[in-house]
């Protein structure tokens, strides 16, 4: 059959016309999911007596799109793509995939390869304990984001591979272990690797979790290099309140100068009154490069239900940064939408 004459002006116009044709043909096979969110608020930045900083920010927009096959006999492949973009530029995030994995489940549990964090099946074994725990305000991304700079909870890695298991009790078993060599001549890529273990246990009103992480690195660790950590959360629903608190220690490589634990907290609150929920949280962190140091930090939010799927939200961050330098605060209000499509 000759190709229509626009095809062969046109070819990957009717490549991608053809797949678009054969899309239910796919859905019938397996079912797919697309999904993502986009959130972007209107801050205002400042760093101790320095002008204030007024930006379009985005937190942690995303495209996802998910697949799941039934495989007879109890079992199900998985799959998952979902791509970060800055929803106030259009650009894509580096890497431009948040995660990239398949999975396959089944009565013995959740089994995933590939770059993971908590949105894949296998779950994260500290970020999520963080997630149901705690209650960002408003989000773990730009002016407000603790996940990383506050917690340290290891959320998204990549040479990754993930299991959770079944519900026993209430309580679920999360484990990954993960490469974080450069993967070159110079560097094999398990010259460093991961292992981290997480415990999350729900029973009616209450949520607890506990983990522990350990690095290693071939030939040693490097200076203030992460070694191990643990963690541990609870959180009681007592109806119009929801009171919460996690804790932990990561400890270093550390010098005569630099810290071997580094103590982390969050202590915090979420307010519901129908479609109002307000967030207030309580931080602090060890500085690791100074044994003098503490990072205290607050943050209140105002959240407000338009739909499911939509919310308004307002906010207003403190961080001390290193309680021993002068005038570096940094202080940050700011408010915008979130919407899940």
């Amino acid at each position: 059959m000759k190709p229509f004459p626009v095809c062969r002006s046109w070819p990957v116009a009717c490549s991608l016309a053809a797949a678009a044709l054969a899309l239910p043909t796919i859905a019938q096979a397996q079912a797919v999911q697309v999904g993502g969110q986009i959130r972007l608020t209107v801050n205002r930045v400042q760093t101790g007596h320095q002008s204030a900083v007024k930006e379009l920010r985005d937190n942690a927009s995303r495209l996802s799109f998910r697949g799941t096959e039934d495989l007879g006999d109890g079992l199900r492949a998985q799959f998952g793509l979902e791509m970060g973009f800055n929803a106030d530029s259009g650009e894509l995030t580096s890497p431009a995939y948040r995660y990239s994995y398949v999975a396959l489940g089944g009565a013995f549990g959740t089994l995933a390869l590939g770059r993971l964090d908590s949105g894949n099946p296998t779950g994260s074994p500290l970020y999520s304990q963080v997630t149901a725990i705690t209650t960002f305000a408003a989000n773990d991304a730009g002016a407000t984001a603790i996940g990383t700079s506050m917690l340290n909870s290891r959320n998204r890695t990549s040479n990754s591979i993930g299991y959770r298991s079944p519900a026993f009790g209430g309580a679920e078993l999360m484990a990954r272990y993960y490469w974080r060599g450069a993967g070159t001549a110079a560097e094999a890529e398990d010259d460093a690797r991961s292992l981290d273990l997480g415990v999350l246990y729900r029973a009616g009103p209450v949520i607890a979790g506990l983990g522990y992480a350990k690095d290693a690195r071939s030939g040693g660790l490097k200076t203030n290099e992460l070694d191990d950590k643990w963690q541990a959360g609870l959180r009681f629903d007592a109806g119009d309140i929801e009171p919460y608190v996690l804790f932990g220690v990561d400890r270093y490589r550390a010098t005569a100068s630099t810290r071997r634990d580094v103590k982390f907290a969050i202590v915090g609150a979420l307010a519901k009154r129908g479609q109002h929920s307000v967030v207030l949280n309580l931080l602090q962190r060890d500085v690791q490069a100074n044994r003098s140091g503490e990072r205290k930090r607050w943050q209140a939010a105002w959240l407000y239900a338009l739909s499911k799927r939509t919310e308004l939200q307002a906010f207003a961050d403190s961080d001390g940064i290193d309680s021993t330098k002068s005038d570096v605060r940094v202080r940050a209000i700011g408010a915008g939408i979130k919407h899940v499509f």
